[in-house]
């Protein structure tokens, strides 16, 4: 008897508290977890941003913080802000109207985000494959594109599709200067120009191979880097067009075996720079191309170049081999190595605030 009863009371017991306990579980589930964001200090003036292209069809886009005056990076602030991640293949990013635009290439999308935080605001969709976003007024931007033989026209007011202007080819880089949009194509030999009041494809010039990146000097001029086309056995050129006329008033010619790529241009808008393997630098004075590197790429993989604007810091982004983390390397204006840190993968283009 008296085991019957201390087992009776056991089972008593015992149901007593898986009753309790599962009021308690049900009351923590009905209550909604409270989201921890995390503490990402992006107030730096020096602070850099570094887009991680990633691994296509991967999803494993990513954009590094560097904070130059404390030497730190933070990873991947896009997914640690917003809980997931930012897709496949970030091409580029632009300052619009007091937001970040990153375009992720092959996720088919734009984010917009909080500069102040990197929060997400909202996203532009139904696009193909775009490139760069270039805002053409304080309402409308456009966006170049790979695959669908059109430039999108974007409503900046409610961040939407609008509208589309038919360019055959890949649509790359752009530049506006008195009322019109210079676009490269990578899969021709053509710059083509629009107007950007009316939407409508007014002319383009033929320059050679895979025209990809333009940049304008302090004289107005615009400077516009072709890779070339091995393969088709034509070789890239660097040339400057007066906008105004449309005139190619320079053309310096590579070799067939080189493949010239992302031009750029430093803060006083004097002084041109470029990748060929090396890193070569040109004054817009010069009537020819220079002999020599100011950066030797000998054991690196040099894939991105931007030049610091307060600092005429060059900064070259190396994708080693394409699988693991990229790194940059800051120098000099005369090409002496001061720093270098770890980034995403593929890292290919550097943004400073």
């Amino acid at each position: 008897m008296k085991i019957m009863k201390h087992t009776t009371r056991f089972l008593v017991f015992f149901f007593v508290l898986m009753f309790i306990s599962t009021i308690i579980s049900s009351c923590k589930s009905d209550k909604p977890e409270e989201e921890i964001k995390p503490n990402i200090n992006l107030q730096s003036e020096h602070g850099i941003y570094i887009i991680n292209e990633g691994n296509f069809q991967f999803g494993n886009a990513s954009i590094s913080y560097y904070n130059a005056d404390d030497k730190s990076v933070v990873e991947d602030i896009y997914k640690q802000v917003n809980n997931q991640s930012l897709g496949d293949v970030c091409e580029s990013m632009s300052y619009i109207n007091g937001w970040y635009y990153a375009v992720v290439n092959n996720s088919q999308k734009i984010e917009v985000l909080n500069p102040e935080n990197f929060e997400r605001r909202t996203s532009i969709t139904g696009l193909t494959s775009p490139r760069y976003i270039i805002p053409v007024s304080r309402s409308k931007a456009y966006v170049s594109d790979y695959k669908s033989n059109r430039v999108s026209i974007i409503n900046l007011s409610n961040n939407s599709k609008q509208g589309e202007i038919t360019i055959h080819g890949w649509t790359e880089e752009m530049h506006m200067l008195y009322g019109k949009v210079f676009i490269t194509n990578l899969k021709n030999d053509k710059l083509y120009v629009v107007n950007a009041a009316n939407d409508l494809l007014e002319d383009s010039l033929v320059l050679a191979q895979c025209p990809g990146s333009i940049v304008e000097d302090k004289n107005g001029k615009l400077w516009v880097l072709c890779q070339g086309d091995a393969s088709m056995n034509k070789a890239g050129a660097l040339f400057c067009i007066n906008p105004v006329n449309k005139s190619i008033e320079k053309r310096m010619d590579f070799l067939l075996n080189e493949s010239p790529k992302r031009l750029c241009i430093n803060d006083t808008h004097d002084t041109l720079y470029y990748i060929n393997k090396h890193v070569f630098q040109l004054a817009v004075s010069a009537s020819s191309l220079p002999s020599s590197a100011i950066i030797t790429g000998d054991a690196k993989n040099f894939y991105g170049l931007s030049i610091e604007p307060k600092t005429g810091h060059v900064f070259a982004a190396d994708a080693i081999d394409y699988i693991q983390k990229g790194k940059i390397y800051n120098y000099n204006s005369k090409g002496a190595l001061i720093n270098e840190f770890k980034v995403g993968l593929i890292p290919s283009k550097i943004y400073f605030k």
